[in-house]
């Protein structure tokens, strides 16, 4: 099973582009937040008297109908609920060694 549920922060306003004249493709990135934990495996509170947290950043990207609603509809701090799967790349670089990403295809958003 392959499944992916985020919902976090746009940390960008997303852009359409046209991968052919047939697909339209938004690729938008993702911040989500965890609560950190302490050596001992705990969470715990900084000085302002929130817990302390840890920002992660996901690749998603978007198609055709789910790609036009994001980029017409969503700005840079929106909150945004995604589900989708993912998506592994492997590619050469301009020195030949082996180059490997990690993205998120998007299947269903819920905008709040």
């Amino acid at each position: 099973m392959n499944n992916v549920n985020l919902v976090g922060r746009l940390t960008r306003t997303p852009e359409l582009r046209e991968a052919n004249r047939a697909t339209s493709v938004a690729t938008i990135f993702v911040a989500t937040d965890r609560p950190k934990l302490n050596k001992d495996g705990h969470t715990y509170k900084g000085d302002d008297g929130f817990t302390v947290k840890e920002t992660e950043y996901h690749k998603v990207t978007c198609f055709n109908g789910l790609a036009k609603a994001i980029a017409g509809n969503r700005k840079k701090g929106d909150l945004i609920a995604i589900e989708g799967r993912l998506h592994y790349t492997r590619w050469q670089d301009s020195d030949g060694n082996d180059r490997y990403g990690c993205e998120i295809i998007a299947d269903r958003a819920e905008f709040y």
